[in-house]
């Protein structure tokens, strides 16, 4: 009897996480379709069968170590050998190709819990990660490689997630060297930093078709993408309760970054398409946004200009699935006595003197002290999560200094290259580096040794001379790139405006 409960309630579990993650992927469709019209000309994209080389790349591409999907095929047996591989799936891919039919066992996905913040009980603090099969990352690979370039030369300037080159900090340079600059020059700046409901899972399918055939992507390749979402289900772990995925894009898929960013900046360009609203940016450009995937930054000078762009953005966000997050929008001003709120279907967005925008912390002022404080908080936690690491002696000194590299001083300076940083910032950034080192040497009291000292024997150099190398390392790769880069303009853009008396206050520059 007590066996028999167990089940009940094991069953009555897989169902109840089967209803939650079936009601998150599978959002409402919209009440107005989108005006999506196709391409007049196709864009230069090979349709052909897969090749064999191209098919080898794709493999030697798949990461170690990473869960299979429903057929249990994991990707060291196909890194193994690619060319064997190569040769025994080119015949299956031509046929799904010349069909554009994928077998069913790639549209069977599995959920994996991964707990977040909170109680467990709650199934919204739990993130499932779908594992797809890994033959099918194969393919989805051939197509993403074929039609990636041609995208990307079609996508907006202001677009910076899931593309070469470009990065977080590009963004949090830009939008930092912004609010410093309209501070200093006394111009009137308004930033809403929009967020979206379940983003990826929202997006509506018929829209997404639509949209790869107005970017000119050949119907070939459309259809082949189709495929991959026709009857596509998943279950919870290995629970036979299975339901159909009806919106967004597939998690795990390495298609669904692009595939999600044309959907944006189809919303984007509909978004700005009619008049300049965003800040003045060289001198026949402004400046509407910054992006990365659905992290968006509207930018404008005025009230009026801010809630015009916002109510387009959120009408045509409609149109193809996403929904503004009222609760997790905010708005900041800069120079604005009494600003008008900003409004998303009559409900007034929450105003914020800082904002955590890309993982740093923005601040009104453009300040970094918020930022370097929750930073050193990061890494004080890595570094005691590491405790049982620096205490052990089955590990040299030399790896534990790779450890402290790798993890703490990575969770330490993200975004070190924008800080505008004073003398007590500096300090306290030194001060945690080598009070870290001390402890990973076991150095304490009595014993004595000075900071100079220490930081010879670990082979360590100090604070401000390692993050002088990362800025100018980072002002290397800026300086290499295209001169239409938002990053690029930004190391020397000014607004219109007038400086206050005196001396003016520190910048990043």
């Amino acid at each position: 009897q007590t066996r028999e409960t167990a089940n009940n309630t094991k069953n009555e579990q897989e169902a109840r996480w089967a209803e939650h993650f079936q009601e998150v992927l599978n959002r409402p469709p919209p009440e107005e379709e989108a005006d999506i019209q196709d391409a007049s000309a196709d864009l230069d994209i090979n349709t052909d069968p897969p090749g064999k080389e191209e098919i080898v790349t794709a493999i030697r591409f798949l990461k170690n170590r990473k869960a299979p999907g429903y057929d249990n095929l994991n990707a060291e047996l196909f890194k193994a050998d690619p060319d064997l591989a190569a040769t025994i799936l080119q015949p299956l891919f031509r046929t799904i190709w010349e069909r554009k039919q994928v077998p069913d066992d790639w549209n069977k996905g599995i959920i994996v819990k991964i707990p977040k913040k909170g109680a467990l009980s709650d199934c919204n603090n739990c993130r499932g990660i779908t594992l797809l099969s890994v033959p099918s990352k194969i393919l989805a690979k051939v197509i993403i490689q074929r039609i990636s370039d041609a995208v990307d030369k079609l996508l907006r300037n202001e677009q910076a997630g899931f593309r070469r080159g470009r990065g977080c900090i590009d963004q949090i340079f830009a939008l930092r060297n912004i609010i410093e600059q309209c501070t200093e020059w006394q111009r009137q700046l308004y930033i809403n930093f929009v967020d979206f409901e379940k983003a990826f899972d929202s997006i509506h399918r018929d829209s997404l078709w639509r949209i790869l055939r107005a970017y000119g992507i050949p119907d070939q390749i459309v259809e082949l993408i189709k495929s991959f979402y026709t009857n596509f289900s998943c279950s919870v772990g290995n629970s036979d309760v299975r339901f159909e995925v009806k919106t967004g894009v597939r998690q795990g898929c390495v298609m669904s970054a692009l595939l999600f960013n044309l959907v944006i900046d189809w919303v984007m360009r509909r978004t700005t398409e009619d008049g300049a609203r965003g800040i003045r940016w060289t001198l026949f450009s402004s400046l509407e946004d910054l992006d990365f995937a659905d992290d968006l930054a509207l930018l404008s000078h005025t009230h009026q200009h801010m809630q015009e762009k916002t109510n387009h953005l959120n009408t045509f966000a409609r149109q193809v699935g996403l929904k503004i997050s009222q609760r997790k929008t905010e708005v900041m001003t800069l120079n604005v006595d009494s600003p008008a709120p900003v409004k998303v279907d009559g409900e007034e967005l929450p105003t914020t003197k800082s904002f955590t925008y890309l993982g740093s912390i923005v601040r009104q002022d453009g300040g970094a002290g918020n930022d370097i404080q929750s930073r050193l908080n990061k890494a004080r936690t890595v570094f005691m999560t590491l405790n049982n690491v620096w205490r052990s002696s089955q590990y040299s000194v030399h790896t534990k200094l790779r450890i402290y590299q790798s993890c703490v001083l990575s969770a330490l300076l993200y975004g070190s290259e924008c800080w505008r940083m004073t003398e007590g910032d500096l300090n306290k950034l030194s001060t945690f580096h080598t009070t870290s080192l001390r402890k990973i040497l076991r150095i304490f009291w009595p014993r004595k040794i000075s900071n100079h000292d220490l930081l010879q024997r670990c082979k360590q150099e100090d604070m401000d001379t390692i993050i002088t190398r990362r800025r100018w390392r980072w002002i290397g790769h800026v300086m290499r790139k295209d001169c239409t880069s938002i990053s690029k303009t930004a190391l020397h853009w000014t607004p219109e405006g007038k400086r206050k008396r005196g001396r003016p206050k520190n910048t990043w520059r």
